[in-house]
């Protein structure tokens, strides 16, 4: 029976099993899939991307800053003002209601597409054998049965169980520790925490060193990244403690309002001899007297100032009243490596035995002997766009080396793209 002959859709297989059962399971081999089999499951799969849940879209998000608790009270002023025989005034509600959503609306949207801007970080190609051949295809086609190459700087782009090889993986994406942990194919485990088998990788995590070969088992909102993804869109939505200050505030207003034009209205009618009609005018001007036209744009401009400062320091804020919520905190608990910092390092200084030197293109024989062995040792790759990967050490010192003046081009640099000489440590 060949891989054409079985539906994709019925692969189903545990990843702990042994690898000649999971090649059975999964219905591929050493050598991979064929193109048009491949291609044949990636219809019946859908691509190896996270799916977003799709919301009320942006009517739902305009229509929610049109009925915003203090946003109902001027509409309440503005029908009242129309009631009156004040239309100027109701016009002019209407349009601080329309402006001040308006806003709203738009610094949402901006916080919204600078969150998806970040998904263009993740990889787009992968290494997989097809056909029997190496190639690199878009990580968005690997299917399950896929056979992927991991190399130090990869970042993995499905689920995969190890079938050669060892590797160093850096976690910190699933489980928060920044600390890589060894996976090799020597090493199995059928028991246990799935994200603790010594023989699996998965999609999101980054190698740090050595080179492997596996296969792909999962894919897309089926691999772990997937999961969390999926729990992280079912978290529902709650009051910021600004917006629960905004509706008591709304609601305390409206019933200040409604209570002083009902008693005017009495008195009116009684004490002071109006009619009926005269002293019902007085009670809905007073009502949107002391409706605060001014107080919601007011509350969203200083928001916005705030989401503008952060933006301008690296960060990204998806809703106004999120601002309020970091200010009110009082106490924040986080990780250290690569959650409080940026995992990130950078040479700061270079010392010869003549003594430091600066770090700029090499003026001496010796600094530019000292560069080309930064950059020829390094086993960090180099990007011109800027976006290097490996180890934050390697890539530290591969930096340093461009610094210096060295030729960081991959053709000139011997051993560049070669297996990694760094012994891995057996798993567990």
């Amino acid at each position: 029976m060949t891989t054409t002959d079985v539906p994709a859709a019925d692969l189903t297989s545990d990843p702990r099993e042994p690898a000649d059962r999971l090649f059975r399971d999964l219905r591929t081999s050493a050598n991979g899939l064929t193109g048009r089999e491949a291609q044949r499951r990636l219809e019946a799969y859908g691509p190896n991307e996270l799916t977003r849940r799709r919301g009320n879209g942006w009517v739902g998000e305009l229509g929610r800053q049109l009925t915003h608790p203090l946003a109902l009270l001027l509409w309440l002023a503005a029908v009242l003002a129309a009631l009156g025989g004040t239309g100027v005034l109701a016009a002019a509600i209407v349009v601080v209601i329309l402006l001040n959503a308006g806003l709203a609306f738009a610094q949402e949207r901006q916080a919204e597409r600078a969150v998806e801007a970040l998904a263009a970080y993740l990889p787009v190609l992968t290494t997989v054998v097809r056909d029997g051949d190496v190639r690199t295809v878009e990580a968005r086609t690997l299917v399950p049965g896929d056979i992927v190459t991991i190399a130090e700087g990869n970042r993995i782009s499905a689920d995969v169980r190890l079938v050669a090889g060892a590797v160093e993986i850096d976690n910190s994406t699933l489980t928060g520790e920044s600390v890589p942990v060894v996976r090799s194919a020597d090493q199995t485990d059928a028991s246990g925490n799935l994200l603790d088998a010594c023989d699996l990788v998965f999609s999101g995590t980054n190698c740090t060193a050595g080179d492997a070969r596996g296969v792909v088992f999962a894919t897309g909102m089926h691999t772990e990244l997937g999961r969390i993804a999926a729990m992280s869109q079912r978290v529902t939505r709650e009051d910021s403690p600004l917006e629960r200050q905004v509706k008591r505030v709304a609601w305390l207003i409206a019933a200040v309002a409604v209570g002083a034009g009902v008693l005017f209205l009495v008195l009116g009618t009684t004490v002071a001899g109006l009619s009926l009609p005269d002293a019902l005018n007085f009670a809905i001007g007073l009502l949107v007297a002391n409706v605060p036209e001014g107080l919601l744009p007011t509350i969203t401009l200083a928001l916005a100032v705030g989401v503008r400062i952060l933006a301008r320091a690296g960060a990204v804020v998806k809703r106004l009243s999120a601002v309020e919520t970091l200010g009110s905190t009082t106490v924040i608990c986080t990780d250290k490596t690569g959650t409080l910092t940026q995992n990130r390092m950078h040479v700061t200084d270079v010392w010869t035995p003549a003594g430091p030197v600066p770090l700029r293109p090499a003026e001496t024989a010796q600094v530019r002997r000292l560069a080309e062995a930064l950059a020829l040792c390094s086993n960090a790759s180099h990007d011109p766009a800027g976006t290097d990967s490996g180890d934050p050490t390697e890539v530290a010192l591969l930096r340093a080396a461009g610094e210096l003046g060295a030729d960081l081009d991959p053709a000139s640099r011997a051993g560049d793209g070669s297996p990694s000489s760094r012994s891995i440590p057996l798993c567990g």
